[in-house]
Parts: structure tokens; C-alpha cells; sequence
């Protein structure tokens, strides 16, 4: 049993981790609804449902989104999401989703713990990090009031590409990491590729006296591979935009007014507390207490550690209006939406700092740090769970079907849909298109659900009260890219606010259309 514990233990307890972090999810059999959970569970679902009629590939938001033909997939990458389609097909969609987080959270504990034991040949250096990092507030953030599983996964892939990364100046070819987990994030959040290439970029001038020719040329053959192997993604976004603009995301506010109060952030970290609002994001306590502890690299002489604990300063920095961010406001940098997204470069900095100082620390007080983790990252879970009233749970399935195919965005409709509208007042509103209201010879008309059948890139509608024999034109409540079709007779063609106008000459007052969509 020793033996098994000597050479097992660490994965056994990074296990337990993940255990504890799920039990009360499990236990609950529910889905907390967070900021952005309803967005991915759309995302899901659009996906599963393709899979069902024998699609590999998902549909353009006809069975999801409201049914309203939004491109959200084609714009947002979603290969990892693939897991959790395939979990739906084996469980109901509660246990599946809550499931697939269980995997994702386990695989990062793990990813963390073998990227870091390859860099420092020390497995209580890559355990201390993996436990550190991924109890963090802010990765808690992600998978729980926050809901967005696709920053997650790419904050699970950081290590790997900070391993890669680290290798470029060795003589191993595990800097090939460094290219194959961009690659992953860039197929999971684009966004995060921005980050996470600002990140090394940092990194890079900090360490330019290593730079040598061999290091350059890997950098290049890096940036080769992932550009070749996102192409496809790349071509297909460019493509979709091509035929017409389309609203990116948005934010309510200034970038300025959605930084952090310095205060609020310390306060909120110190009390481990979830955040019931964007401006409630924070580091959480086991990272702020590493942080601190980390300033006492300062006294040793490893440039190495001194960097990230810099860095790690730096990007907290970043993330609060002491930063002036109204000065980038109208520049491409506006494209972070929220400058506390820099929280988890900090945390990944501060957490690997703090790893490496105590790896000489005795398997005793390694196990208390575990422990001490564990248990504030259980408590934070349980306040998410049961102490945050004011979100709504799933708790069955009937529920989950409603809330995963009628989310309400505005994120990716064509331009010209919030025409006349102030984007920021009627950000994720309730328009005409999501009410389904069509335009038939002039007067508007509310289709019924009976009247609408989502299909795989297309939506079948039943419409009355034509005239027969007559030119017909009406605006059906589905955006248009540029690229919408009928059977032929039929001229289709985009609204001046991105909806479908078709014209037609019926052969009886009710008719079934059916619009492509792509």
C-alpha cells in the first residue's frame, strides 16, 4: 500500500481534487445557470442535434439560439465541445453537461501536473502547481458563475503551451507543444490566443538575451504549424464575414468602467467570495495568498522565477482601472471586453512561482497545502451551488430543453439587425426576429411555434393568409449571411436589417417554404 501511495499519490489526490470540486453538483443534479452557461449549452445542444440527424459538423443555430439561423458556430470555434455532445447521447443533459465539466476540470488537473513535472523533472513542483492553479478563483470562476467553458479550456491548455514555450531554448522537441496547444486554443477561444500570445510575448523580451538563431527558427516554424492548422477555421470566419458584417461581441460599457476597482479586488480575493457581478471577479484567496508569498523570490537570484512573479504582478495590474484602458478604448485592444480576463495569466504565474518555491518543503506540509486548497475551492463550490440565490437552476429535463435552444444574443447577427438601436441598451434584448414575428405583404405576423421546423442548415416554415395567384413578400424571422436559399420560384435575398426576404407568386393561400441557410 505504501508503494502504491509512493508512486501513485499525487494522482490519486489530484483525483479526489476533482471529486470534491463536483460531489455537490453531482449530489444536486442540477445546472447553476451562470453568465454564460445558457450561451454554451445552446452551443451544445445546436451540436448534438446535428449529430443526431448523421451531421459531423453543426448546424448554422437553426435547432438553438431561438431558431433564428444565428451563426454562433461559425464564428466560435467548438471542437471540445464534441465531448459534451457525445455525453449527451449517453446520459440525460444534466448529469452530461455536469459530467463533461467533471473531465475537463480532471483533464486540467492532470495536463497541469505532467506540463509542469517535463519543465522541472519535480513532482511535488508539478503537483504544488496543479493544485494551486486549478483551485484558483478564477478557473472556479469559469466553470461556475461565470459558465464559460471555452476560456476554461484554454486556460487548461496554459501549461502546455508555456512548457512549449520553455522548450524552445532546450534541445528537446517537446517545443512542438508549444504550436499543437495554441492550435487547441485557437479551435476552443480565439480570444485566449490573443492573451495567451501577449503572454509570451512578454516572456520573450524579458528572457531576449537567450534568443539565439535556433530559437527564432522554432519560433517561426511554431507560428508556421498553428497558422497552417487554423486555416481552415481562419478561411471559414473571413468567408462568413465576407458577405457581410457582423455585430462582434459586445460590451455594455467602456473598457475603463469594466476594469476593477484595486479594493474590490483584494477584498473579494480574501474572502474567497463567487461573484454575483462582472466587477466581482477576483483572484481568490489561495492564489492571493501565494502571491504574496511569492514577492520573497525577490531576495533570491533565479531571473527565471522573478520574471513570472513580475509578470504575475504586471497582469493584476492590467486587470484594475489603475491601468488608464479609456486610452485604448477605440483601438483593436478593446477586443478583451474585460480587462480582468488578465487574472488568469496572473494566477497561472503566481501558482508556478509559488510551486517552485516550496518544492523543497517536506511530503507533510505538501499534503496540508493540498488539503487547505481543497477545502476552500469545496466551500467556494458550495456557496456557488446552494448559497447563490439569484441564479436559476436546471433541475430538469423539460427546463433544459427550453433554456438550451432559446438563449437570446445579439453577438454575430448581421450588421444591420440593431440598426437605429443603441448596442450597448439592447445588448442580449428580446427583437422582433427572436419573437419570431414575420413581415407578410406588409403586416407583421407572429409566427407559432407548430408554424416553425428546424432542420440541419435549414428551417421549414407554414405560412397562411398568402395571396394566391399574387406576388408575395414577406420577411421571415431568420438572418441571412448572404447565402440564404429556396427551392426554385422562390428569390430570397437579405432584409436591410439582416432578416430573409422572400418573394413568391403561392399556388394557395397556405404554403410550406423551406430556407437554406449556411
Amino acid at each position: 500500500m505504501i508503494k502504491i501511495y509512493k508512486k501513485y499519490g499525487y494522482p490519486i489526490l489530484l483525483v479526489i481534487n476533482a471529486l470534491l470540486l463536483y460531489v455537490y453538483l453531482f449530489k444536486a443534479k442540477v445546472i447553476p445557470l451562470g453568465w454564460d452557461t445558457q450561451f454554451h449549452l445552446n452551443r451544445i445542444e445546436e451540436l448534438y442535434r446535428s449529430i443526431q440527424t448523421g451531421h459531423v459538423f453543426s448546424s448554422t443555430g437553426t435547432y438553438t439560439f431561438s431558431s433564428i439561423g444565428l451563426a454562433i458556430n461559425r464564428f466560435y470555434p467548438y471542437l471540445f465541445l464534441y465531448l459534451f455532445a457525445i455525453l449527451r447521447f449517453i446520459f440525460n443533459p444534466i448529469i452530461a453537461y455536469n459530467l463533461g465539466c467533471f473531465i475537463l476540470t480532471l483533464a486540467s488537473l492532470f495536463i497541469s501536473y505532467f506540463s509542469v513535472r517535463s519543465l522541472t523533472k519535480s513532482n511535488k513542483t508539478a503537483f504544488l502547481f496543479s493544485i494551486i492553479y486549478n483551485n484558483s478563483g478564477y478557473l472556479l470562476l469559469q466553470i461556475s458563475m461565470r459558465g464559460d467553458i471555452a476560456e476554461y479550456i484554454a486556460l487548461i491548455l496554459l501549461p502546455l503551451i508555456f512548457v512549449g514555450y520553455k522548450k524552445l531554448f532546450s534541445s528537446s522537441y517537446q517545443w512542438l507543444w508549444l504550436p499543437l496547444g495554441m492550435i487547441l486554443v485557437c479551435y476552443t477561444h480565439i480570444l485566449s490566443v490573443v492573451l495567451f500570445t501577449f503572454f509570451l510575448l512578454c516572456l520573450f523580451v524579458l528572457e531576449y538575451n537567450k534568443i539565439t538563431l535556433l530559437v527564432i527558427k522554432r519560433l517561426l516554424i511554431s507560428i508556421g504549424i498553428t497558422t497552417v492548422f487554423c486555416l481552415p477555421l481562419l478561411v471559414t470566419m473571413l468567408r462568413a464575414r465576407s458577405r457581410t458584417s457582423v455585430i462582434i461581441p459586445i460590451v455594455p460599457d467602456v473598457l475603463i468602467n469594466e476594469a476593477l476597482s484595486p479594493s474590490n479586488l483584494l477584498l473579494n480575493s480574501l474572502n474567497n467570495a463567487s461573484p454575483n457581478n462582472l466587477l466581482d471577479v477576483n483572484l481568490g484567496l489561495v492564489v492571493t495568498i501565494v502571491s504574496v508569498f511569492g514577492i520573497s523570490v525577490f531576495r533570491l537570484k533565479n531571473q527565471n522565477l522573478i520574471n513570472l512573479e513580475c509578470l504575475g504582478i504586471f497582469f493584476v495590474v492590467l486587470s484594475t482601472n489603475i491601468f488608464p484602458w479609456f486610452v485604448f478604448q477605440n483601438t483593436p485592444l478593446n477586443v478583451i471586453q474585460f480587462p480582468w480576463r488578465f487574472l488568469g495569466l496572473a494566477t497561472f504565474c503566481f501558482s508556478l512561482v509559488f510551486a517552485k518555491l516550496c518544492s523543497t518543503k517536506t511530503n507533510w506540509i505538501i499534503s496540508m497545502v493540498w488539503l487547505i486548497a481543497c477545502m476552500i475551492s469545496f466551500t467556494y463550490m458550495h456557496q456557488y451551488i446552494y448559497n447563490s440565490q439569484a441564479i436559476q437552476k436546471i433541475d430538469n429535463i423539460s427546463l433544459y430543453r427550453k433554456i438550451a435552444t432559446n438563449a437570446v444574443y445579439t453577438d454575430y447577427m448581421p450588421s444591420g439587425a440593431l440598426n437605429g438601436m443603441n448596442k450597448s441598451k439592447v445588448f442580449r434584448s428580446r427583437l422582433n426576429i427572436h419573437k419570431h414575428v414575420a413581415n407578410v405583404n406588409g403586416k407583421n405576423i407572429q409566427l407559432s411555434e407548430k408554424n416553425i421546423v428546424p432542420k440541419y442548415n435549414s428551417i421549414q416554415y407554414r405560412l397562411n393568409g398568402l395571396k394566391k395567384g399574387k406576388v408575395n413578400k414577406i420577411i421571415l424571422p431568420v438572418l441571412n449571411y448572404g447565402e440564404n436559399h429556396s427551392v426554385s420560384g422562390i428569390k430570397v435575398k437579405p432584409s436591410t436589417n439582416g432578416e430573409t426576404v422572400i418573394t413568391f407568386v403561392p399556388k394557395r393561400s397556405t404554403q410550406v417554404i423551406d430556407i437554406y441557410v449556411k
